[in-house]
């Protein structure tokens, strides 16, 4: 019910607006047409302005409270003063929304940049031709089986092995908070190729994230 009252006061406010604009305007040749275009089509932005100002009028007349009956009116007459104004309304909400947008994308570029350094003082240098050295087991010496010596402790089992994902956590979570394939590949002692598959696997977990480098375009990998 609250929208439909509001569509109602728009076109009629647009209406009234117009054609009081039309009369204010006459001197300048304005059509009586043209007039109330134009007042219906600012009476049309108003809810936009009060978004833009963060006015919570437009919530109080969407609700229908009668604790806020006179938002009606408070609503009726801001859209009838921006028809009856419409040329100079527009156009001052034009420029309101044009400038918003421009401190919107400056924003974000200051953001990007921002990033950008960040990543590249905290991420691995450029990646390098250099092969990926993967430890070789020593060959064990000695018998096969040991001679049992009275008194003797037992040996403590070995630890299990890192599975492949807890070796590049480990990488990860080194010096550099941002790192490359190729930097991960040789802390964690894995070739390139195997590395990048379990990376886009733990992305899908929402594990890890890849940012791009601006300096040379090179993918790099942080926890989330």
């Amino acid at each position: 019910m609250g929208i439909a009252i509001i569509i109602g006061i728009i076109v009629a406010a647009g209406l009234l607006g117009g054609s009081a604009n039309y009369y204010m305007e006459q001197a300048n040749g304005s059509g009586f047409r043209k007039s109330v275009l134009l007042g219906l089509t600012a009476s049309a932005t108003v809810p936009l302005f009060l978004k833009t100002v963060s006015s919570s009028l437009l919530d109080e007349c969407i609700k229908g409270d009668p604790a806020f009956f006179s938002s009606y009116f408070v609503f009726f007459g801001f859209c009838t003063v921006a028809a009856i104004f419409s040329s100079k309304f527009l156009q001052s909400l034009g420029d309101k929304l044009l400038q918003e947008l421009k401190d919107v994308k400056q924003k974000q570029e200051e953001l990007t940049e921002t990033t950008d350094v960040l990543v590249a003082e905290n991420s691995d240098p450029a990646e390098t031709s250099n092969p990926v050295e993967v430890p070789v087991n020593e060959p064990k010496t000695g018998s096969e089986f040991e001679a049992y010596i009275p008194g003797q402790t037992e040996k403590a089992p070995e630890s299990a092995p890192l599975s492949d994902e807890q070796k590049i956590m480990g990488a990860l979570q080194g010096k550099y908070a941002f790192r490359t394939v190729d930097g991960v590949a040789k802390d964690a002692g894995m070739d390139q190729g195997s590395v990048q598959a379990k990376l886009l696997e733990m992305e899908l977990k929402g594990k890890v994230k890849k940012t791009k480098r601006a300096r040379d375009g090179v993918m790099v990998w942080s926890l989330r």
